[in-house]
């Protein structure tokens, strides 16, 4: 808009000099002066209001990413603090995996005890060969102190969080299966359950030898529906999948203010 302005000033000023022709009064000189005065006024208000229009767009991408940034970075220093515990406690086995929208990822290889799943097939008990390495799992986890990640990356936290909501550390198991179908005298009705009853089996184990409340915990099953590798009747499919999750909780509305800015 402002281009086409300039270029009509540009053919106004361009235009042959009536002043210099006879019998033109000397109102009608002064009419191009007027129009040159008009069109540069016009010009000069519509470049502000496009300036400030850039200005506040702009202002409001740095406020919405920043937050984005903040967490991202948080998600990065958790990673680094989560793979410097694995390697301290000598466990190189540990999977933990920060390319997740879900946040740390942490898994057991599906060939960690030969021959033996996690969970027996149809089962929702943990198979007690597993024992031992989800001790040494669950040391990492504790050296992490998850109970004290607001206070140990406050900063982060507070840049990440909006008023009206905290950002909680949770603790999130999903369960998942093969696609094969559970038999008419199953205990479970489907995959979906017995991938629900895995996750929360897994919970309670973690949530008991932690001494975290339950409400820093969340569990989910997807039964067969995200396989890691076909076939997907493979029992390599059948696992259960860890991630510490910094999570937007929106506060209760009679929180006490002390608690809110904890």
């Amino acid at each position: 808009m402002s281009l086409l302005l300039l270029s009509q000033l540009t053919r106004t000023k361009s235009a042959p000099d009536r002043g210099l022709v006879e019998g033109l009064s000397d109102e009608t000189e002064t009419q191009p002066n007027r129009n040159h005065a008009w069109l540069l006024s016009y010009i000069a208000l519509f470049t502000s209001l496009l300036a400030f229009f850039i200005l506040t767009i702009s202002m409001l991408e740095l406020e919405t990413s920043a937050p984005k940034r903040s967490y991202q970075e948080l998600i990065a220093n958790l990673h680094k603090q989560f793979v410097y515990e694995r390697n301290r406690a000598g466990i190189p086995w540990l999977q933990i995996d920060d390319s997740t929208t879900k946040g740390i990822k942490i898994t057991l290889p599906a060939d960690l005890v030969k021959g033996e799943a996690l969970f027996d097939s149809a089962q929702a008990k943990i198979n007690p060969r597993y024992l031992p390495y989800l001790r040494s799992m669950l040391e990492v986890v504790d050296a992490l102190n998850v109970g004290n990640l607001r206070q140990q990356y406050r900063k982060l936290v507070q840049a990440v969080e909006m008023p009206g909501y905290r950002l909680k550390f949770m603790i999130r198991v999903e369960g998942h299966t093969d696609s094969n179908p559970m038999a008419a005298t199953a205990r479970f009705k489907n995959n979906v359950e017995l991938s629900t009853y895995r996750a929360y089996a897994m919970m309670e184990w973690m949530r008991i030898h932690l001494g975290l409340p339950r409400d820093q915990f969340a569990i989910a099953g997807y039964g067969s529906f995200h396989p890691l590798v076909t076939p997907t009747t493979s029992g390599e499919n059948r696992r259960i999948e860890i991630y510490l999750q910094p999570q937007l909780v929106k506060l209760a509305q009679d929180l006490p203010l002390s608690q809110e800015q904890e």
